[in-house]
């Protein structure tokens, strides 16, 4: 079984004295040929060699006897010699690819824990095509990006999944690109792969783009709408998913900065999505998008935020081709800003999403532009029904779908 563990000589009390093979050892051996008696000696002879008791010509023996257990005929004996000596400086690269290409309840100590296994046997095994040892050396504690490069391609769900969601393993924007492309719609495979602790932005895209394309199947099947309807709400969905994802991969190794310019790279630095973002309190991200809609530095933008300066910020919002018939949304999101002292921070931030919700709808919600109607859409899309009521609530009305018609005053 690949969870048994042997008696490992190295592990021996340090006031244990070490006893070097006799001819009786051998004798003994002559006459029990059983398994246990050829583990046994195992045992003793690699803490007899592991503590430097034999000569330089017992080395050599040593070595000879690992080769001659390492093909014994009985299995568990393979197995006894591979659990031993697979962080032995006993193991030698020959011995090593005996047993990493032998069965995988012997090649497994070696596959999953052996630190002296090199690339090159690790990419011969995987060649082998053998889920169970890909398996093993999907989880070792680290692994270089070619051989994270060749598991990655094995087409194996079990086996991809353990390696998105191995921190150890190092993966290539190539090989993690090549992931989300072709595992995105499987769950197994991309939460762990969405989970890692940096991940590039084309990577992030690709995830959000997986989800819109979900949203999209559940609003036509849902709400029985039409193709024409379902390809202009296709956007919102798109806005949305990346909203929620902006927080997750906000971790050491993935930059707002970068995940930016990617978006706007891609066409889908939106204004919807500036809009929520703001809304949604992560003012960093909103200057990110604004600086690089605008080409302008980001600590302008939001010390512009910061301090509640409209003109300033009107003029940004200009230069990033914002129209002019929806700069009042920003502007409104601003004013609670500064009139909360709200600075885009955890603390408050359920405050300030209530009240700027709230003040928007009230003071844009009756714009005769379809425009702004499509615009407060996205921003509500998705919103919890709670802090629905309670934007609501702040601007003294009740919440009618822009879906429909809003009656104008």
């Amino acid at each position: 079984m690949p969870g048994r563990r042997w008696p490992v000589g190295r592990s021996r009390m340090k006031h244990d004295k070490p006893t070097a093979l006799t001819p009786a050892d051998v004798d003994q051996l002559a006459q029990d040929r059983s398994p246990e008696a050829r583990i046994q000696m195992l045992s003793k002879l690699l803490r007899t060699a592991e503590q430097a008791v034999l000569a330089e010509s017992g080395q050599a023996l040593v070595q000879d006897l690992l080769h001659r257990l390492a093909h014994d005929a009985v299995q568990q004996v393979r197995e006894a010699v591979a659990w031993q000596i697979y962080n032995s400086p006993f193991l030698s690269d020959g011995l090593a690819r005996d047993l990493a290409l032998d069965v995988i309840s012997v090649a497994f100590p070696l596959l999953r824990h052996g630190e002296a296994v090199g690339d090159a046997l690790l990419l011969e095994v995987i060649g082998q095509g053998r889920a169970d040892k890909q398996m093993a050396i999907a989880a070792r504690q680290t692994l270089s990006e070619a051989v994270s490069g060749a598991l990655a391609a094995v087409g194996n769900l079990a086996v991809v999944a353990t390696l998105a969601g191995n921190e150890g393993a190092a993966l290539s924007d190539a090989s993690l690109l090549s992931l989300a492309d072709r595992y995105a719609h499987v769950p197994l495979v991309a939460e762990p792969l969405a989970g890692r602790a940096t991940l590039p932005a084309s990577v992030v895209e690709r995830l959000v783009a997986h989800v819109s394309d979900k949203v999209r199947a559940h609003l036509v099947e849902r709400h029985r709408l039409s193709p024409v309807i379902a390809a202009e709400l296709a956007a919102h969905g798109r806005d949305s998913a990346t909203l929620a994802l902006l927080r997750p991969v906000s971790k050491p190794g993935m930059d707002g900065d970068a995940l930016a310019v990617h978006l706007h790279e891609q066409g889908r630095l939106s204004v919807p999505l500036l809009l929520r973002t703001l809304c949604a309190g992560d003012f960093d991200f909103f200057a990110a998008g604004i600086s690089t809609k605008s080409r302008v530095r980001k600590a302008n933008a939001m010390a512009l935020l910061l301090d509640g300066k409209w003109d300033g910020m009107k003029a940004l919002l200009d230069h990033a081709h914002v129209p002019k018939h929806l700069f009042a949304p920003f502007q409104v999101a601003m004013r609670v800003a500064k009139t909360l002292g709200y600075r885009g921070g955890a603390e408050g931030r359920d405050t300030f999403q209530t009240e700027a919700l709230g003040r928007i709808y009230a003071e844009c919600g009756q714009s005769e532009e379809r425009a702004m109607d499509n615009l407060l859409l996205q921003l509500f899309d998705r919103k919890h029904d709670d802090m629905v009521d309670a934007a609501m609530d702040v601007a003294g009305m009740p919440f009618i779908p822009l879906r429909g018609n809003v009656p104008k005053k």
